[in-house]
């Protein structure tokens, strides 16, 4: 079974400083992209980030710069935010998408 587990459910930091949110996830497959989302007070969940198994990835359009990750091979896709602004007080979702190699049978 695909998962992914956030240990740490409250972080508290000041304006300025840098946090790294962890997220951790099993799989099976060998290629996954993992993202992370952003929820507002009152707002819909806005996608902050993508990265693949290959390294490759993107990040939404306002999260270009203070934004960071990477897919570790511990299994583990942890979320850099750098110089924190209030805005970035809110709720932040990791999620897996496992990609399953199809084989048809000639």
């Amino acid at each position: 079974d695909d998962t992914v587990d956030q240990p740490h459910k409250h972080v508290i930091k000041f304006e300025g400083e840098s946090v790294t949110l962890d997220c951790k996830y099993t799989t099976a497959s060998t290629s996954q992209e993992l993202f992370w989302y952003i929820q507002r007070t009152e707002e819909s969940p806005k996608l902050v980030l993508q990265r693949n198994s290959y390294g490759g990835g993107s990040n939404g359009t306002e999260f270009q710069e203070r934004f960071y990750s990477e897919v570790k091979p511990s299994k583990s896709v942890p979320l850099i935010i750098q110089r924190l602004c209030v805005s970035d007080s809110a709720v932040y979702y990791c999620a897996l998408r496992s990609k399953t190699n199809f084989n048809p049978r000639k």
